[in-house]
């Protein structure tokens, strides 16, 4: 006989479900349904997000190992590259320096290439000249020769690298001279009036000029023009030589038997006293009152040498043979003429210093230096205006790049200007000539420019 633990014992086993235990049933244990599957997904997703975070950093410590690298390599790069073009532009600045140096000022006599702290010489060298900038330093240098040779290097840190960049320059020069042209203008040129023309003459060439006089029948056609920039306007008249603008300036279209630039772009600075200059009080005996020659008198006579202060000019001025005489006028002037005595080798100088306001010539007033190298006229920069007119004469040189100088008269005898003539502006309402002096290119000196640039 069977008893039920055994009866119990025989029996199949039977699942949840076929004994009546279903998952919709409250308090039936589905554990063993679920957990052993779920257990597994969740160490599956650990795993792959490990391996992902690993490849992740080992990508980012790759990157970041090469990029590093890249990045300081270029900083490295720009730095010195920067220090490469700074070193270029502190050499520039040593040249500049050696040129003003050279160039203290326009029609500057006797240049003292030991002033401003350069020294004597050591052997053919003056200089070296030391300087420290924001941005670096330079040491320039200049030879003793006629036409120096500049030469200067520019140096610069590049503290990334611990390091300093050097580029050296040598700049050769020429002396480039003041008077290369009839008539030149800062801001431009107006030819109203009549008659009006420009040529040339050299009054050290037999074959051009006539006991160093102008011939009509020996004129040149070097009566060049030029303006900065402002414009030309020659209205119906005639040049005999060239004319030259600045970059952007529109040149005239017709009045130029020569050719026509438009790339002028001369550097004319303002005009210094001469350093070593001391002017003193015009009086006897150096300067000679009521001074009668040549059935004229002459308010002021010099006859001997020397450099003079002179309020006014007015009346008339005599300058005798073998005097060179240099005139400081502090005030604005109106001589009735002005004449420099003698000929060739024995002929007088006279430079004048205008620092008065104003300079003029009119009705029959006359500025003759005999020949233009004789006669200077050096406008400073307080001096804004010079006029001439009526049927006056003069044979000299005008520099003034502050002043506006207006031409009126003439009348039907031409008012002939035989040198040259720099200026700030020119405006002619009458009936002028001028004739350019080629020997002047052999005279006063605008200064050092560079002729070529090279880097060693």
């Amino acid at each position: 006989m069977k008893t039920s633990s055994s009866i119990e014992r025989n029996q199949p086993r039977v699942s949840g479900i076929e004994r009546g235990c279903s998952p919709r049933v409250f308090g039936c244990d589905q554990s063993s349904l679920t957990s052993a599957p779920a257990i597994l997904r969740r160490g599956e997703q650990g795993s792959v997000l490990l391996i992902t975070m690993f490849v992740a950093v080992m990508f980012g410590l790759l990157l970041l190992y090469c990029y590093l690298p890249l990045v300081n390599n270029q900083r490295v790069s720009v730095s010195r590259s920067q220090a490469w073009n700074g070193a270029l532009t502190m050499a520039e600045a040593g040249v500049e320096e050696a040129l003003a140096q050279l160039n203290p000022g326009a029609a500057y006599t006797g240049v003292d290439r030991t002033a401003n702290g350069w020294g004597s010489p050591v052997g053919t060298i003056y200089g070296p000249k030391s300087r420290t900038l924001a941005d670096g330093t330079y040491d320039v240098s200049y030879t003793t020769d006629v036409q120096p040779i500049i030469y200067s290097t520019g140096h610069v840190a590049v503290p990334l690298v611990s390091a300093t960049l050097t580029r050296v320059l040598r700049v050769a020069t020429t002396n480039v001279p003041l008077y290369n042209d009839a008539l030149v203008a800062i801001h431009g040129i107006t030819m109203n009036g009549s008659g009006i023309s420009a040529d040339s003459f050299n009054s050290a060439n037999t074959n051009l000029s006539t006991n160093g006089q102008y011939d009509p029948l020996k004129a040149g056609t070097n009566g060049n023009i030029a303006s900065v920039y402002g414009p030309i306007d020659l209205g119906n008249h005639t040049i005999n030589g060239d004319v030259a603008v600045g970059p952007g300036v529109t040149p005239p279209s017709g009045g130029v038997t020569g050719a026509i630039s438009t790339n002028f772009n001369p550097t004319l600075p303002d005009v210094v006293y001469p350093a070593n200059a001391v002017f003193l009080p015009a009086g006897l005996p150096n300067v000679l009152l009521n001074f009668l020659t040549g059935g004229t008198l002459y308010n002021y006579a010099f006859v001997t040498s020397g450099d003079f202060l002179v309020s006014s000019l007015s009346g008339n001025i005599y300058v005798g043979p073998n005097a060179v005489v240099r005139l400081k006028v502090t005030a604005s002037s109106s001589p009735s003429g002005i004449l420099v005595d003698g000929t060739g080798p024995t002929a007088g100088h006279l430079t004048i210093y205008m620092a008065g306001p104003s300079f003029s010539l009119s009705g029959g007033a006359f500025a003759n230096g005999g020949n233009a190298t004789n006669l200077t006229y050096l406008g400073m920069p307080s001096n804004t205006s010079i006029s001439m007119s009526g049927n006056a004469q003069f044979i000299g040189t005008i520099y003034a790049p502050e002043a506006s100088v207006t031409l009126g008269g003439g009348g039907s005898n031409p008012y002939d200007f035989m040198g040259s003539c720099i200026a700030n502006s020119v405006t002619m309402n009458g009936h002028f000539r001028f004739h350019f002096d080629e020997n002047l290119i052999n005279g006063a000196s605008r200064g050092y420019v560079a002729v070529s640039w090279r880097e060693l």
